[in-house]
């Protein structure tokens, strides 16, 4: 049983959760936020979302503590924009994942280290993937093609692989990556196919909700999640 009294931290996931359809926080999210900062409770949003993305959505810094961008991979005092916590995917690792995906024959980007990780390398494997497509075209300003020597590459903060609904294809790329996060997303641009996330091990939202209850002493009990999809606190 929840005691709602003994809430320290409030963590919500950001699209289909508490943005609502034209991308905003609702009036009533807005005033639950407010009274949660006057409760001294920590206001946490867990998102997909790069810091560039986020901070096109959530531009009123007065509701949110917290934020803990691209699944757990950067964790920032959204009032500062001081980064607490960051990973990163090391050149070596970079440069053999993408050997992998291509021989996989998938469509992937390459998200830069933060906290610049709009920007993208592009790998098109001619599937003709949709939202591969429309993402390129939203991150033109940002994206480049693949160089075709991949010992250029250097540190990333992770992958995004497009994938069918429900393809096979995303065990049996994941059973290969034993030394990397691997997180299932539903597309947020369509929702009608899934998105492979790859990320240094050991980041998620789960992990990120865990460092921030060891840094600000809570017990994980006393923390409340909300949220619509696979990876949230996993």
């Amino acid at each position: 049983m929840i005691n709602y009294n003994d809430i320290k931290l409030v963590i919500t996931d950001l699209d289909g959760s508490l943005l609502n359809r034209n991308h905003e926080i609702g009036v009533k999210d807005q005033v639950t936020l407010s009274s949660l900062g006057k409760r001294n409770i920590l206001r946490v949003i867990a998102t997909g979302r790069n810091l560039y993305s986020t901070s096109m959505v959530l531009n009123d810094t007065s509701l949110i503590d917290i934020a803990v961008i691209s699944t757990g991979l950067g964790i920032i005092d959204y009032q500062t924009r001081e980064f607490l916590h960051s990973s990163s995917l090391q050149n070596f690792q970079v440069q053999a994942l993408a050997d992998f995906l291509i021989s996989q024959k998938v469509d992937f980007m390459i998200h830069a280290p933060l906290p610049d990780n709009h920007y993208i390398f592009c790998y098109d494997a001619g599937t003709g993937h949709p939202d591969f497509m429309l993402r390129w075209g939203w991150y033109r300003n940002f994206a480049s093609d693949l160089p075709r020597d991949i010992s250029y590459l250097r540190d990333a903060s992770q992958f995004v692989v497009f994938l069918p609904k429900g393809s096979p294809k995303f065990d049996l790329i994941r059973n290969q990556l034993i030394d990397f996060s691997v997180v299932r997303t539903t597309s947020p641009i369509t929702a009608h196919y899934d998105w492979m996330e790859i990320f240094p091990l050991n980041v998620s939202k789960g992990h990120a909700l865990q460092w921030l209850c060891h840094k600000y002493n809570f017990d994980i009990e006393n923390t409340l999640c909300l949220g619509n999809d696979y990876n949230f606190c996993d």
